[in-house]
């Protein structure tokens, strides 16, 4: 290592970055699941994707820090001279498994969020977002693949020593589009409540909060953007330094999508935390405030899980058979005629997708 120049080491920051993103992601899918649970509301298959999603961001995480104890994060010339170029081989399968892991990651994300539309949404649109989900899982486990399939033998993806041949190309390409794909994604999700929410029975200010609580996913767009912008670069022989931006942006797309979708189920939670403020400025009493929000806290879970369908009566198709009649003295003296009828539920919106308090909404929505 030469010692008339410092080594530069993305290391430190590449460390700070990546479990800052682990922190948050994890903030907010424990109160996603805490709210849930106060609500006494089942976990869905949305909330199942994101606790998988943000489990392989930990571990992602943690496999980079190894890295980062390695040599990871410096130039690779200086790597090799600090730490002998015997650690090449092993940094980089590490960070191919972490490649791989976490793109699939960031499908899962998104997909919970995509699942969680699924609930609120029939007809062409729910086909629509079935598309969506069918497609970006297809394209970004390609270009997962695509890091161990672009050589053959697959170890010579990570030990360039093995003799074969690489199909660098194929890798670039495949990573790009799905990347590519999965940012258009972010802004079509994040643009797809707003025209069903707007047919929601409920204020006006309710509705505009709910749907850009639905709508957060664009900044998850946006750190997709930026991570194309690094996955575009020529990183030649040195990626052990400039892949270290790629690894963050990956690490912070998974992070803002987990936090995303947390967001609209925390509405209910941050609105009442809003109105124990205002108890406490009126009484001046943090105990009252306390005994406000914990209130409030037992008042959503003695309500009922909400199933998010609407009951509808189904007409007898046959007055002989269906129409049945019973007789009976009423205390007021008279005969009464009773009808037995069929209850149903139609397939309607999932109000506890949307965060949204019962008491404070009527679940009707129009199909669309």
């Amino acid at each position: 290592m030469d010692t008339y120049r410092d080594v530069p080491n993305m290391g430190p920051s590449l460390m700070a970055g990546l479990w800052i993103c682990c922190l948050l992601a994890g903030v907010f899918l424990a109160l996603r699941l805490y709210c849930k649970s106060k609500r006494s509301v089942s976990l869905q298959q949305d909330d199942y994707l994101l606790i998988v999603a943000w489990i392989v961001q930990v571990t992602c995480s943690i496999l980079v820090s190894i890295n980062v104890a390695a040599g990871f994060g410096k130039h690779t010339e200086d790597l090799i001279a600090e730490y002998g170029p015997e650690h090449i081989v092993p940094i980089t399968l590490r960070e191919t498994i972490v490649g791989f892991l976490m793109t699939l990651a960031i499908a899962w994300s998104k997909t919970s969020f995509a699942v969680t539309l699924l609930r609120i949404t029939r007809g062409k649109t729910k086909a629509f977002v079935w598309m969506i989900i069918i497609t970006m899982n297809i394209f970004m486990t390609v270009g997962a693949l695509s890091l161990f399939l672009q050589c053959s033998p697959v170890a010579k993806s990570w030990d360039d020593n093995i003799p074969g041949t690489c199909w660098h190309t194929f890798n670039a390409v495949a990573g790009m589009f799905s990347s590519a794909y999965s940012a258009l994604i972010d802004f079509v999700l994040a643009l797809l409540p707003w025209p069903l929410i707007w047919h929601l029975h409920m204020k006006t200010k309710e509705r505009i909060g709910v749907a850009v609580a639905m709508s957060m996913g664009i900044c998850a767009g946006t750190t997709a953007i930026v991570k194309c912008y690094y996955l575009q670069k020529p990183h030649g022989m040195d990626f052990f330094y400039e892949g270290g931006n790629l690894v963050t942006w990956g690490s912070a797309e998974i992070a803002t999508t987990i936090m995303a979708a947390s967001i609209p189920v925390l509405r209910v939670l941050v609105r009442d935390i809003k109105e124990s403020a205002a108890w406490y400025r009126q009484s001046g009493s943090f105990r009252d405030a306390l005994r406000s929000l914990r209130r409030k806290s037992r008042r959503i879970s003695r309500q009922p899980a909400n199933t998010g369908q609407e009951p509808r009566m189904i007409h007898p198709l046959n007055d002989q058979e269906s129409d049945k009649v019973a007789l009976s003295w009423a205390g007021s003296g008279g005969i009464t005629r009773t009808q037995e009828v069929h209850i149903s539920f139609d397939d309607q919106i999932d109000i506890d997708a949307l965060g949204v308090d019962t008491k404070r909404a009527n679940s009707g929505i129009a199909p669309v």
